[in-house]
């Protein structure tokens, strides 16, 4: 058939045309119209691919540019045209992609054409929720705990600890107002962005609100005081946060270990935004030094980020589309008494997308990190942590390792498994959950262990390769030197046994080989961590096992 063409005829118009030079006379009769449709079409493939991976997609309706996450039809000019352009989404959303439609925001665009633009969150239904870890960091008594308490009570303080008590897990940590413990703490949010946490909310009885929530930030409480340091250098690198939400106390300014958190977080390559706390109590001199010497700080070289203060939705906007980026630090003003600057933290939270691509994990091997371990009666031994892989199921076989005695990998199946509180067959990559164990007695496990797929032949190993950077050492580090490394939930002194230089001071890089001093953990080529010696003294990646 092809060698039938007419002289100058296309072979892919022939085929189309059904060996007739129709496409011209196509052409004409679509134009701009079907130019639209299939912007829209490429739109919606990528609307519908995002809700099935991750599960909410930021649109621009009206966009007139190429980007992907544009949507509808260009040039819109009017607010009708617009409002049945965003009727025209919503319709598509919900029977396509089982999704609702939220309106974040109208404008006008900023070029000559004036056009009207619509900023669209669609976000799939309530069933299999989209989870977002965030680390709450900070000084001693900048008003974490009870940041996270109004947050996820929907209530105010009244200026003497009522927010945090609400939250807090042991008594003598209410008695002295010091949290010691790593708390998580649920933030559920509906398909249409409305926070669904109120009063009478228990993190206890979580499970039904949970399975309404189209969305979840797990609000990560962790130590501000210098005497549990190793507690929150384990919440920050075990716990695998999205984002980390730093703390300051207006009236006290970046005073001890806020510095410290702060490093660490940069060390991980953790985005970072900053809540400036207690604005209604502190002096306005005292407020100024404080905005002064927070610049100052991200100004430094090792920083170097762009510092936002988050005042209206236009800038909650701009945070939360580039807050991936690293390149800003969105600057939050608020109190936990008066409410002010409260609602744009609770929209900046509704936004901010999951760092980590855990849907292209879902199809590799299973493996699941044991950050808790307990003895529950009537059930036997459970343990939580996070799955980093694959998707885990009950009655998988996997194995359990490294035993404390041999450091071999032993067989076990997982009898049932609890997510958010709620009885699930399955949990994906990503998320956190407890997983009850057949045969395993609870002093058989232990922090820092690992569930494995059979396919995956893990070892355990005493010695591994890292390429370091020290940044704060008063000395020089040579050969035998001794630290507690931080890798993930792998919390252990180790020392140096071979490096590729004589010695080491602030500011240098080298690749040494650490060794474990106690038991053989199981590492992972690509990892980072933190390794210190009392405060941080420097980061590494892991090169080889």
């Amino acid at each position: 058939a092809i060698t039938n063409l007419a002289e100058g005829q296309a072979a892919a118009s022939f085929c189309a045309g059904g060996g007739h030079a129709t496409s011209r006379r196509g052409g004409e009769e679509t134009g701009e119209e079907t130019a639209g449709e299939d912007k829209i079409e490429r739109g919606t493939q990528f609307m519908l691919t995002e809700l099935e991976n991750v599960g909410e997609v930021l649109v621009e309706v009206g966009s007139t540019s190429s980007m992907r996450h544009a949507w509808g039809p260009c040039s819109i000019q009017t607010e009708e045209e617009l409002d049945e352009a965003v009727e025209r989404l919503r319709d598509v959303a919900l029977a396509r992609g089982k999704a609702d439609v939220k309106v974040i925001r109208k404008r006008r665009a900023d070029d000559e054409s004036k056009c009207f633009l619509a900023d669209v969150e669609v976000r799939r239904q309530a069933g299999k929720p989209l989870e977002v870890r965030l680390a709450v960091i900070g000084n001693v008594d900048s008003g974490k705990s009870t940041m996270v308490g109004v947050l996820t009570r929907s209530t105010l303080d009244d200026g003497r600890g009522s927010a945090r008590e609400k939250i807090l897990k042991f008594s003598h940590e209410a008695q002295t107002g010091r949290t010691s413990s790593i708390g998580q703490h649920n933030l559920c949010i509906s398909s249409t962005g409305e926070i669904l946490n109120d009063s009478t909310f228990r993190q206890r009885d979580c499970g039904e609100v949970v399975a309404k929530s189209s969305k979840l930030i797990t609000l990560v409480d962790l130590a501000g005081h210098e005497k549990y340091f190793k507690t929150t250098a384990f919440g920050l690198t075990g716990n695998l946060p999205d984002y980390a939400m730093l703390i300051i106390g207006a009236n006290h300014g970046l005073i001890g270990m806020c510095k410290e958190h702060l490093g660490i977080a940069l060390a991980l390559k953790i985005p970072c935004f900053f809540v400036v706390t207690k604005i209604d109590i502190c002096p306005e001199h005292i407020f100024k030094n404080t905005m002064k010497s927070l610049h100052a700080i991200l100004k430094k070289p090792g920083v170097k980020k762009i510092p936002i203060i988050v005042r209206n939705q236009d800038d909650v906007m701009t945070c939360a589309r580039n807050i991936a980026s690293e390149t800003i630090a969105p600057i939050f003003l608020t109190s936990s008494v008066t409410g002010e600057g409260l609602d744009l933290i609770r929209q900046f939270l509704n936004l901010i997308p999951q760092r980590y691509e855990w849907f292209a994990k879902m199809t590799h091997e299973p493996e699941f990190i044991i950050d808790e371990t307990f003895a529950v009666p009537g059930v036997g031994t459970v343990v939580a942590g996070t799955v980093k892989s694959g998707v885990i199921g009950v009655n998988s076989n996997l194995l359990l390792g490294p035993d404390i005695g041999d450091a071999s990998f032993n067989p076990t199946a997982i009898k049932s498994i609890h997510y958010k509180r709620m009885v699930v067959e399955k949990v994906y990559a990503g998320q956190t959950a407890a997983l009850a164990l057949k045969k395993v007695k609870r002093n058989q496990v232990r922090k820092g262990m690992a569930l494995v797929s059979r396919n995956v032949e893990p070892k355990a190993t005493w010695e591994f390769n890292a390429d370091i950077a020290i940044l704060t050492h008063s000395t020089t580090i040579h050969l035998k030197y001794q630290a507690v490394i931080h890798c993930e939930i792998i919390r252990q002194a180790a020392k140096v046994v071979a490096m590729n230089c004589e010695k080491l001071r602030s500011g240098d890089r080298a690749i040494v080989r650490f060794r474990f001093l106690v038991r053989p953990e199981y590492v992972c080529t690509g990892t980072r961590f933190v390794f210190r010696e009392g405060k941080t003294k420097g980061i590494g990646l892991v090169v080889g096992a």
